[in-house]
């Protein structure tokens, strides 16, 4: 989900054309992905959900499969031999099998468990917010709902055409509904619901990639059209908030700088590496520029303009217990890592263009406690920090976590409790341009959110949300916020 801070600064944009050079590392990227598929392997990597419909299993948090199988490669999970889902004649509600059902239309009466079998899966899932604020923020008394259909083709290369541990995706996203909360009512820095500047409605293409996986599954390279924070300084059980300045990429860098996140993909690509059970490293480097989010381009502006660069990023994690580790303690995931961005920015105090930034961040996840040895019922942490130079970024420092519980209520496993807080502080040299200006100064804002998530079936789940924003943009003039409202998310 893509986050876009209401403060978010001017950069120069101009329409010249660049430099060749990053598209030719690309496509000499790409051709490296191609020629590995010819590579043998035996195994092919499980698969994740596309939208989880329930609190991250902790037991999975050494991702699907091996570490170093790309989760939006694959389609989210399916089981064969649904029928017609929902609908009429084989009806899951008459049969009693709802709750099992992982797609509301089902199998299609078989032929989507004939194109599986053939290496082809396609898959429809469907978002929706609703958020309003009663107290606070620039203007009280919004109501908006943000929904956000995103669809995709997903091919097994091995199945189809013999290309070993080889995968191909399209996907696409649509975006409708009232403007958001944040930029239209509370105008604060981490936007409460769907918010990518889109206030009407939008269709891009997202993902176009393929990826390889290499050396019995120790190594993967992937290239395309990618979302950088699908693969990058990325946690998932941030992702039960509705904030979309937490879900997936708490970080300063996606409030400050051209970072892509969904539904905004860019030309790129990365390599994993996992050489044993607990460690793992990734590289990557991603073509970007200011106006990459922009509407008008429905994702499919290839070209490079002035002013663009690349932003590379760089990677370890550290995984303890759970599946995968050959440890039988509780699982967590510890990350460390680093980026530069080396586009044409805008500094902070002189609102001039320079050239480049980066930044550090260290997140980690963690299972406090399970009810039974091996099970993902239970409480797990989160914190994420990071830092980027306060010249170069509005938001130099950010910190965040959260604490989750799968299957708080006895009877019901499925769903999850989740509490977060976070807080984003904005540069000290931002401040010294804005008192130069005689503008209001903005120091820090802070978010605190509660919701629950009740998973109704595998395919759908509801979830009532409230949020409370202090110093919305950090400002101690802007009165402090509420916002309430619920989300739905739905497997078709």
């Amino acid at each position: 989900m893509e986050r876009r801070s209401a403060t978010r600064r001017r950069r120069t944009r101009r329409a010249t054309r660049g430099s060749g050079l990053v598209p030719a590392a690309l496509g000499a990227a790409a051709m490296l992905a191609l020629a590995l598929v010819l590579l043998p392997a035996e195994a092919r990597a499980q698969i994740n959900p596309w939208i989880a419909n329930s609190v991250y299993n902790p037991q999975q948090w050494d991702s699907a499969g091996p570490e170093t199988a790309t989760p939006w490669l694959h389609p989210p999970a399916y089981d064969p031999g649904q029928g017609w889902g929902i609908l009429p004649p084989d009806s899951a509600l008459a049969a009693g099998r709802w709750h099992r059902l992982t797609n509301l239309t089902g199998s299609w009466g078989g032929v989507r468990d004939r194109l599986m079998e053939h290496g082809i899966a396609v898959s429809l899932a469907y978002f929706g917010q609703l958020a309003a604020n009663p107290v606070g923020g620039v203007r009280e008394g919004g109501v908006s709902w943000r929904g956000d259909l995103a669809g995709g083709v997903f091919a097994d290369l091995e199945r189809l055409a013999g290309w070993y541990r080889t995968y191909f995706t399209a996907t696409a996203d649509w975006k409708a509904g009232s403007p958001s909360l944040t930029p239209s009512y509370i105008g604060n820095q981490l936007p409460v619901q769907l918010d990518n500047g889109d206030d009407g409605s939008v269709t891009r293409l997202v993902n176009l990639a393929v990826g390889h996986q290499l050396f019995d599954d120790a190594a993967e390279i992937v290239a395309g059209r990618v979302v950088t924070g699908e693969e990058f300084a990325t946690l998932r059980l941030p992702c039960t908030s509705l904030n979309q300045g937490i879900c997936g990429i708490p970080l300063a860098a996606a409030q400050s700088i051209s970072f892509p996140t969904f539904p905004n993909a860019v030309w790129g690509g990365h390599v994993k590496l996992k050489p044993g059970t607990t460690w793992s490293a990734q590289a990557g480097s991603y073509l970007v520029f200011p106006d990459f989010r922009d509407a008008k381009y429905h994702g499919v502006n290839f070209s490079a303009p002035a002013g663009s660069g690349a932003l590379s990023l760089a990677q370890i994690m550290y995984l303890t217990g759970g599946a995968g580790t050959g440890h039988a303690t509780l699982p967590g995931r510890y990350i460390l890592g680093g980026y530069f961005d080396s586009e044409q920015v805008t500094a902070v105090e002189t609102q001039q263009p320079v050239h480049g930034t980066g930044g550090a961040y260290l997140l980690g996840e963690q299972m406090l406690f399970a009810e039974r040895p091996g099970s993902d019922v239970g409480l797990s942490a989160w914190l994420a920090l990071s830092w980027a130079p306060p010249n170069r970024n509005p938001v130099s420092h950010m910190a965040a976590g959260g604490l989750s519980y799968q299957g708080i209520v006895p009877s019901r496993p499925w769903d999850g409790l989740a509490f977060i807080a976070a807080w984003s502080g904005y540069s000290g040299d931002l401040r010294d341009g804005e008192r130069a200006r005689g503008e209001p100064l903005q120091h820090g804002e802070v978010l605190l959110e509660l919701n629950y998530r009740l998973s109704l079936a595998k395919a759908f789940w509801v979830q009532p949300d409230v949020q409370g924003i202090l110093q919305p943009k950090g400002r101690s003039d802007v009165p402090d916020a509420i916002a309430i409202g619920f989300a739905v998310g739905v497997v078709l």
